[in-house]
């Protein structure tokens, strides 16, 4: 069992997992990876080996081996092929046993610049004058798994100097970064974000990294920084960049706090890269071509997923960053002082050059990055069919 389950997570490494789930069903466990952002079944083996591969995944991870009906954390450091990899161990009881989820943090995978990120230079502008203001908040939204906290380290990585002093409070710490002070909340259990936060406006910081922005204490406490001369990093689970304002709302923060204090926000997914192998080119159809608004022609050509040994027959190997960039401006600011609606706020944020992540996601379909299929995965393209 120790070497199955050894063998299991280095395999898991060396094909550039996210996620390894352990799913007990009646008869099998079902193991599967999270691979470019698909679930991808790997291997099943008989449901008889769960109970001793559970109990070598609970002793690794420092959890409590007798107790099988509740919910537990743990954490897994192990050395696999000469790098540190850490894993971050999740538990859920299920009708069928207990469900193991290991989510893979490789702290020794370089963090990406920014001009390494493809972005189109109207975003890479907006991003780098964000980050030039000295004080405000500037939030990165999307899901679970769109690159949020990589887009956060390649900011600080940016400014990272031994002139500022740049803190953070982490849950957990993924990537280590020379100059930059890093804390990670679930070794401190009995702090929260909020009271982490009261903390370090002790520190003396210029910029503060907040984790997540989860609930009203941590909001109100992350623009209490940024109103008192600092400048924030935050995520937020939202679906755009212009729906963080009704988000933030919800969560309990008044137009008043917000209108003058955010800098920007930044709306992100990724998109699975088409493999240059094996991509077939076609023509699309009148529906596709009114999904990406433009004109049908016998000589516009796009590109589809074939698969080959090079992709693992999946047609994709590797991802893209769609990211929109919304930065504010003091006629946006009025319009949030007002509470005016999302539609209203992205009618005036187009008419300044703002491109939605459908825009963007368009653009990699057309320069054939990645597939219609894959674009309408991730993005909303049916509001451009009238």
């Amino acid at each position: 069992m120790v070497r199955l389950v050894d063998a299991l997570l280095s395999d898991a490494v060396k094909k550039g997992t996210s996620d390894i789930h352990f799913e007990p069903e009646h008869g099998f466990l079902r193991i599967r990876y999270r691979i470019d952002g698909i679930m991808r079944q790997i291997r099943s083996i008989h449901i008889k080996y769960w109970p001793a591969i559970n109990i070598r995944l609970k002793v690794m991870s420092n959890m409590n081996i007798a107790e099988s009906q509740l919910p537990q954390d743990g954490h897994i450091s192990l050395s696999i092929g000469s790098r540190e990899i850490d894993f971050r161990v999740a538990s859920q009881p299920t009708i069928h046993g207990e469900n193991f989820v290991l989510r893979i943090l490789d702290k020794n995978k370089g963090i990406l610049p920014l001009e390494a990120m493809q972005l189109d230079d109207p975003t890479y502008r907006s991003i780098n004058l964000m980050m030039s203001r000295p004080e405000g908040i500037i939030l990165v939204t999307g899901p679970t798994g769109s690159g949020k906290t990589t887009t956060l380290y390649s900011m600080l990585n940016a400014i990272n100097d031994e002139a500022i002093n740049i803190m953070t409070l982490e849950d957990p710490v993924e990537y280590p970064i020379p100059l930059i002070r890093q804390t990670s909340m679930s070794q401190s259990g009995k702090m929260d974000f909020a009271k982490g936060i009261k903390s370090l406006m002790r520190q003396d910081p210029d910029v503060i990294l907040v984790g997540e922005i989860r609930d009203q204490e941590t909001a109100e406490m992350a623009f209490r920084a940024a109103m008192t001369g600092h400048q924030v990093l935050s995520t937020l689970h939202t679906n755009s960049a212009i729906g963080a304002f009704p988000r933030l709302y919800d969560i309990g923060l008044v137009p008043d706090v917000l209108s003058g204090n955010v800098i920007g926000i930044i709306g992100q997914r990724l998109l699975r890269r088409l493999c240059k192998h094996c991509r077939k080119p076609y023509t699309p159809s009148d529906i596709e071509c009114q999904l990406l608004e433009v004109q049908p022609s016998p000589s516009l050509t796009l590109f589809k997923a074939a698969g080959c040994p090079k992709c693992e027959q999946t047609g994709y190997r590797g991802r893209v960053a769609v990211i929109e960039a919304l930065r504010m401006d003091r006629t946006l600011d009025e319009m949030v002082a007002r509470k005016a609606s999302a539609g209203e706020l992205e009618t005036v944020a187009k008419e300044r050059g703002f491109k939605t992540l459908a825009d963007i996601a368009v653009g990699h379909v057309m320069s054939g990055a990645t597939s219609l299929d894959e674009a309408t995965r991730k993005t909303d393209l049916t509001s451009r069919i009238e």
